[in-house]
């Protein structure tokens, strides 16, 4: 139920003729001309779902806004006009006749207005600040749960006590989980929930600078950045299809009379802004992307560390453009993959993952525009000299894929990056352009992400390299530590130059009293790149002693040279590389 209440000097209103066939002849009574002086009007719309529940407490609503104004005389008006969700015309008269006899138990007098007829009404508003008030009301019942302060308890102490563990992998290593919490990466808390993390200020600098660096390329190649809702109304799900194939692996909840989902993918919201106004092909290829945070209800059993997650941050795009671009758009997304592959050193394989005809389920009904669409992509994988397996079954709902599958620290295949080609959602949401001759013609669409899903990559990185990440990349890129207590002033100073020279660098220092020996292990095992040593020697020749990571060897250097090698290496995001195909 939706309403608005009006506090006026007055109100007239006269029914003039039915809106509504099904509707019963008012009595000479009801059909007068009635004027009512300083009234609440309540402009009523009832929505689907109103019942007995949402009369209480409409009446409740109504009796906390009277005794704030004072106001002791109610109108019910019927007002369909709030609402494109009404419910049906027999009900919604019943609720009001029943709305009215429970007012009149409360107020000196109550004014019905005639239901499903047109009115001529005529209405004086006050102009205090209360004078125009809207609610929605539901008729949901919600109860208090009594929680214990014995229970609330046992919460707090279960949000002290981190569990992360994780069998190790091949070869012995450490799976994302592990490390994760021998590097202060993230925590996941029972309290919380699983496949929901907490980045540290540490794991959130890997995130930040990969987010960074893959912002800052697709913006290069043209790409136009976006930012869209994280959650929508199920008519978006059902118009592109989500609803009816997706639905089981959303998160739903009821807000009203209404039903909303944490979005699972960007599509439909990014589709939404290119149909805000006309296009013609001058505007294609149009290449939206975004950083999105999507939500996949994934079962319990299924969550792993960061790898799978219920909660995740797609570098997402979507490519509108017309068929001629399509081999050229979609080179152009491998050719990024590419870069990004090669600057990350991730090595990963090709799936070409194709539908299953016999399940109608799964895939949207369109035989001859999946064998074209399949056959397309296989003729661009073909002239690209991609190296690729077939897999039935594997494709979106929509549209054929390219999986960039990997193995992760226990041997397990699972997928990094996917590139579609979508041949119904233009369709779906009735996208179009104006071609060279004027004519309304349908674009095809390429979803694809370059760097997948942040905290997978992540995660990825992090087991490839068990933990040792570039200096770009790496949470703390240099610690400072002075050989004895009267070097402190010296390391505090070197600090300072190096912040001036490099603002947002990741330093931290270890000036404790305790043995050289144990503070550089201590670094070693943090993956820190570089660790700076200042002792007297060092102070009084104006340098620094540099161990670079993996090196045995400490070099002496000046500050000046220092800056600028670590500044470079930073900028040009040097590290491991990794060639493809």
């Amino acid at each position: 139920m939706k309403i608005i209440t009006l506090h006026a000097d007055y109100i007239n209103f006269k029914p003039l003729k039915k809106a509504l066939k099904s509707i019963e002849d008012l009595t000479k009574k009801e059909a007068e001309e009635k004027k009512i002086k300083e009234p609440l009007v309540i402009l009523t719309a009832v929505e689907k779902g109103d019942d007995g529940n949402t009369i209480k407490k409409l009446v409740e609503e109504i009796k906390k806004i009277s005794e704030q104004l004072n106001a002791n005389n109610i109108v019910l008006y019927p007002y369909a006009h709030l609402s494109s969700n009404l419910g049906s015309p027999k009900e919604a008269e019943n609720i009001l006749k029943e709305a009215e006899k429970e007012l009149k138990k409360l107020f000196k007098e109550v004014v019905r207005a005639p239901f499903g007829y047109y009115k001529e009404f005529e209405i004086k508003v006050k102009g205090h600040p209360l004078s125009e008030l809207s609610r929605e009301i539901t008729g949901e019942k919600v109860t208090e749960e009594k929680i214990s302060d014995e229970e609330i308890k046992e919460l707090v102490k279960k949000m002290s006590k981190i569990k992360m563990s994780a069998p190790k992998g091949k070869n012995n290593w450490k799976s994302n989980v592990e490390l994760g919490r021998d590097l202060d990466l993230y925590i996941v808390s029972e309290v919380i929930g699983g496949g929901l993390p907490l980045f540290t200020p540490k794991g959130t600098a890997i995130k930040r600078e990969l987010e960074k660096f893959i912002t800052e390329e697709e913006l290069k190649r043209g790409y136009e950045y976006t930012s869209t809702p994280v959650m929508a109304k199920s008519d978006l799900y059902k118009v592109s299809g989500h609803w009816q194939h997706y639905q089981k692996d959303m998160f739903t909840l009821k807000l009203g009379n209404e039903t909303f989902a944490l979005r699972p993918m960007t599509c439909p919201f990014q589709f939404a802004l290119y149909k805000r106004k006309p296009r013609s092909y001058k505007d294609l290829p149009k290449k939206y992307a975004e950083i999105a945070q999507l939500f996949r209800n994934e079962q319990s059993g299924e969550l792993r560390g960061l790898t799978r997650l219920r909660q995740f941050s797609l570098a997402d795009a979507h490519i509108i453009c017309t068929h001629e671009q399509l081999e050229k758009q979609f080179a152009e997304v491998l050719d990024l993959i590419k870069f990004v592959m090669e600057k990350l050193g991730i090595e990963v394989w090709y799936r070409f993952s194709k539908h299953d005809p016999k399940n109608k389920e799964k895939y949207i009904d369109n035989p001859k525009a999946w064998k074209n669409t399949e056959d397309s992509m296989k003729k661009i994988l073909d002239k690209l000299k991609v190296k690729y397996k077939e897999a039935k079954g594997e494709a979106a709902f929509y549209g054929p894929k390219l999986d960039l599958q990997y193995e992760d620290v226990y041997g397990k295949e699972d997928t990094l990056i996917t590139v579609q080609i979508d041949f119904s959602a233009a369709e779906r949401f009735d996208l179009k352009y104006l071609n060279e001759k004027g004519k309304e013609e349908r674009p095809i669409i390429i979803h694809r992400s370059s760097i997948g899903a942040i905290e997978r990559t992540m995660a990825y990185l992090l087991e490839k390299n068990q933990g040792v990440l570039p200096t770009w990349l790496s949470p703390i890129q240099v610690r400072v530590i002075n050989f004895t207590d009267r070097n402190s002033k010296a390391c505090e100073e070197f600090i300072e130059q190096l912040k001036s020279n490099m603002p947002t660098i990741r330093v931290d220092k270890d000036l404790d009293s305790v043995p050289l020996s144990g503070k550089i292990k201590d670094a070693e095992m943090q993956r820190i790149p570089y660790i700076i040593v200042i002792g007297d020697k060092e102070e009084q020749n104006k340098q620094i002693a540099v161990r670079k990571r993996g090196k045995k060897d400490i070099e002496q250097q000046n500050i000046e040279e220092f800056i600028k090698t670590i500044q470079k290496e930073i900028k040009e995001r040097n590290g491991i590389s990794n060639k493809m195909y």
